[in-house]
């Protein structure tokens, strides 16, 4: 299994090699996001506050900015 993955590694050119490095970083940083939004977190006893911040967060999440922005 081991060579057969290091001889497809080797056959990329270093630009094709890149656009697969950001493909998995992308995928890992959706992954990410997933996970941070838990619905348990949003309920019926929520003051509008803490409902508007929760949307709030849900849609920064989902526009992709980070947190400390």
């Amino acid at each position: 299994m081991n060579s057969k993955f290091d001889e497809l590694v080797g056959s990329l050119t270093p630009e094709t090699l890149e656009e697969l490095r950001r493909s998995v970083a992308e995928e890992l940083g959706g992954r990410r996001q997933q996970a941070a939004i838990q619905i348990e977190n949003i309920h019926a006893k929520m003051s509008g506050d803490e409902r508007e911040q929760a949307m709030r967060e849900i849609a920064r999440v989902l526009r992709g900015e980070d947190s400390n922005a």
